[in-house]
Order: structure tokens, then sequence, then C-alpha cells
């Protein structure tokens, strides 16, 4: 999947939440390929630390909880990271 696909899945609100959720991490992972780990690619990236600190808590509970709750934000507050992320990886180029 490509990151258009992915933030399209992160905004359809017929999709549950927890899909939702799990969507926006996605197309944030997108952007931080090929690095090695997300924190180091986070880390090379113009992100700032409140947003750095809101990916892992996702990425978290996507591996430890999802798709079971509680979540860790809204859905639209996971898109909204995903966007900013893939703003911040644009500017890397």
């Amino acid at each position: 999947m490509q990151y258009d696909d992915l933030i399209r899945d992160a905004r359809n609100e017929t999709l549950m939440a927890s899909t939702r959720l799990h969507a926006a991490f996605d197309a944030i992972y997108l952007c931080c390929q090929p690095a090695a780990t997300l924190d180091e690619t986070l880390e090379t990236l113009d992100v700032n630390r409140a947003d750095t600190a809101l990916v892992i808590d996702l990425r978290n509970w996507v591996q430890n909880v999802a798709p079971m709750g509680p979540l860790p934000m809204p859905p639209s507050e996971a898109v909204a990271l995903a966007e900013r992320v893939h703003k911040a990886n644009g500017a890397r180029g």
C-alpha cells in the first residue's frame, strides 16, 4: 500500500476506530522507510518532541494492544499526526 491509500483508510469514518488508527500508523511507518528503526528515522525528520512521543505511543499501541482499547488517541488526531510526519518527510529531501 502507499501513503495515499493508508491515509484514505485512516480518514474513512465507516471503518472501526482501531482500524483507522492502525492505517494512520502504517502511513507514518511508510514515511520512515528505509531506516533501521522508526526511532532513528524520527530523529532525522523535522518532527517535534510532542509528535515523536505521540508516534511512539501509537506504535506501542499497534504492537502491544491493537485492536483493543483504550485507543491512544482519536482517529482524527492520528490522521493529523500522520500528515505532519509526511510533511516533515517531504521537507527532508
